[in-house]
């Protein structure tokens, strides 16, 4: 792994203490309610617990919003409900549970007062957590499964955009217990070239446009959840996000190559396996909520996050064919990556070549090859902040 540390760029190391996630203004929540009351079966199967409660990107005085994620043994039935300021409640969020408990180490209150949050608190007689908002902000609810996780994305009260510098959010792919894929033969760890790769980025970009600011979501082998990922890219109001991974594949691989994908449903079964494998969960649990995600969370940034990942595409092939003549061009294409679902900002996952194609792995092993694709990935970058 490269020991570049770019002096220049700000490199985010996020905790699940603190980090973030939210959409632009008020929205229709994607999930209102559960329209089906448990049945006389579903009474008797066992309560979900809840487990622990996160909240993310809330780290910063000046946070552009928050992200609070509620963890499950079980799937329960929720409401949520958005409720108006009321003498001296302020306005707030109820997610109302239905077959469902919370499990003693869940703190009752979790004090927050940063990024559109004033607390997030249990309350009774039924089960339900209140998200109390802070004047002004606003927020939206969604679901995640496998494991089995309620979302609830804040945006704190708009403010003034000032003309600032272009902020880019890099995220290297997997960490810590999650190395992603390897390849033992060549001694490769998904989790290590994509953090190599995201600071050659970062390097690049400071050399060919100085004046743009880079963050990475992480800047060692830490564990960081997917929902911390574009969390902070929101809190922190980045122009764009790049999650940053490699490729590889359980079946014998005919041809290598750089894809980039956007956020969107698809059919495509090479693209739900990936998308799979990179969510840390099965094809069943992307098709199967896959359309209502995308559905309402591209609005807005779908069609700038396909121009970012054209430009990407299109640079990173250009540059990495400068080592690799044949290097495969797999196109920009689109598919159910949870990492990029709540971003606020034109956001693509690069997969920058295949760990199981052995020109490709060589390749890998290489610092002119590595140094090829990352001076391709910002070169795109680059080039889309130029033309937006």
């Amino acid at each position: 792994m490269s020991g570049f540390k770019p002096s220049l760029i700000g490199l985010l190391v996020l905790t699940a203490a603190c980090q973030s996630g939210l959409p632009e203004r008020p929205e229709q929540p994607l999930v209102e309610s559960i329209p089906e009351a448990p049945s006389s079966a579903d009474s008797e199967r066992d309560a979900a617990v809840l487990t622990r409660i996160d909240v993310y990107g809330a780290s910063a005085p000046d946070a552009a919003g928050a992200r609070v994620v509620l963890s499950f043994e079980g799937a329960p039935l929720f409401r949520q409900k958005q409720l108006p300021a009321e003498g001296v409640l302020p306005a707030r969020i109820a997610v109302e549970l239905e077959d469902a408990v919370w499990g003693d180490a869940v703190p009752v209150a979790q004090s927050i007062e940063r990024g559109g949050l004033l607390r997030v608190r249990l309350a009774t007689p039924n089960p339900r957590v209140v998200i109390d908002l802070q004047p002004g902000a606003s927020g939206r609810v969604f679901y995640l499964t496998d494991p089995y996780r309620i979302v609830v994305d804040v945006t704190r009260a708009g403010k003034p955009l000032k003309k600032r510098r272009p902020l880019v959010v890099l995220d290297p792919g997997h960490g810590g217990k999650e190395p992603g894929a390897a390849n033992d033969r060549y001694g490769l760890v998904e989790s290590e070239l994509a953090l190599t790769l995201a600071e050659l980025v970062a390097e690049r970009l400071g050399e060919i446009m100085p004046r743009a600011r880079v963050m990475l979501t992480r800047s060692t082998d830490v564990d960081l959840s997917l929902e911390a990922r574009c969390a902070v890219a929101n809190a922190v109001e980045g122009d764009v996000f790049v999650s940053i991974h490699l490729n590889a594949s359980p079946e014998p691989v005919r041809k290598g190559g750089i894809t980039t994908f956007v956020l969107d449903t698809t059919n495509d079964r090479q693209a739900l396996r990936l998308a799979a494998r990179e969510n840390g969960t099965r094809v069943s649990e992307v098709t199967g909520i896959q359309s209502l995600l995308a559905k309402h969370h591209r609005k807005g940034q779908q069609k700038e996050s396909l121009s970012l990942a054209a430009d990407i595409q299109r640079n990173a092939l250009k540059s990495g064919r400068t080592v690799l003549p044949k290097l495969a061009d797999r196109g920009v294409r689109r598919a159910m990556f949870y990492v990029l679902v709540g971003a606020r900002m034109p956001a693509v996952l690069l997969e920058a070549s295949f760990l199981t194609y052995e020109p490709e792995a060589r390749a890998l092993g290489t610092r002119s090859y590595r140094r090829a694709l990352a001076y391709g990935i910002a070169s795109g970058i680059a080039s889309y902040l130029r033309d937006h």
